[in-house]
């Protein structure tokens, strides 16, 4: 009866902080799921947090992918699949160590499919202006998640991405595909961002300070107000249930 009654006191604590978090911004779409490795919140915090990897996996002094590790601990639609063209090499820099990781929205007009053939012309159109319009090498992100939670590959790992003007260097960028001033991000697209980049902390070992969303970084609305919102919830550990 005793460890009974304890289970419930557990579980009626941990309704009432999820609750607590929803009642903070009324803008926001509270969901369960699994929160992020490090549950402090952004930006930095007093104390430093500890997030290791497994010891199988590799440190900082290792973190250069080779040709057949170029998305690192991920499993994604390969590059190949939407893009029409190959990288400009010659504007291409290395990534070398992962440091950081930011978060994106598209931002252009909201997006409604979730099919993968539209969804791969979406891609080869990004990549196209962000080759007219920045003089990059590639589509500026490393990853893409589209309308149904798949995960794409972009830029490859072992290159700097162009997503973050003057904060690109060591910094992986993730985008989730729609406007969400106008939208707000499916259920597939929030557990598919809590699993990559709680998969990229672990495997590069990036603290929950180096998580960043766009705007943190440079004047911008990027990634939208619903999915800042998510995000901010997710550094918070809020997803309890």
């Amino acid at each position: 009866m005793g460890m009974s009654l304890s289970r419930r006191n557990f579980l009626v604590a941990g309704l009432s902080l999820f609750a607590a978090a929803c009642a903070e911004n009324t803008r926001m779409v509270c969901r369960p799921g699994v929160p992020w490795p490090d549950p402090q919140a952004h930006p930095r915090t007093h104390g430093q947090p500890t997030i290791l990897p497994p010891p199988s996996q590799p440190t900082r002094t290792a973190q250069v992918p080779s040709s057949t590790q170029a998305m690192g601990p991920l499993q994604a639609i390969p590059r190949s699949r939407w893009a029409k063209a190959a990288p400009i090499a010659g504007r291409l820099n290395p990534l070398g160590s992962v440091e950081r990781i930011t978060v994106h929205h598209e931002g252009s007009t909201p997006v409604w499919f979730s099919d993968v053939g539209s969804t791969a012309e979406r891609l080869d159109l990004i990549r196209k202006n962000h080759l007219e319009r920045l003089r990059a090498g590639d589509i500026g992100y490393h990853f893409v998640i589209d309308r149904s939670g798949r995960l794409w590959q972009g830029r490859d790992l072992r290159y700097q991405g162009a997503h973050v003007k003057d904060h690109n260097e060591h910094n992986i960028g993730v985008m989730v595909l729609g406007n969400f001033d106008e939208q707000r991000p499916t259920d597939q697209q929030l557990v598919t961002l809590r699993d990559t980049v709680g998969r990229l902390m672990r495997y590069y070992d990036v603290p929950l300070r180096e998580v960043y969303t766009h705007r943190e970084l440079n004047p911008t609305t990027c990634p939208g107000g619903s999915l800042q919102a998510q995000v901010n919830y997710l550094r918070r550990g809020g997803d309890l249930a």
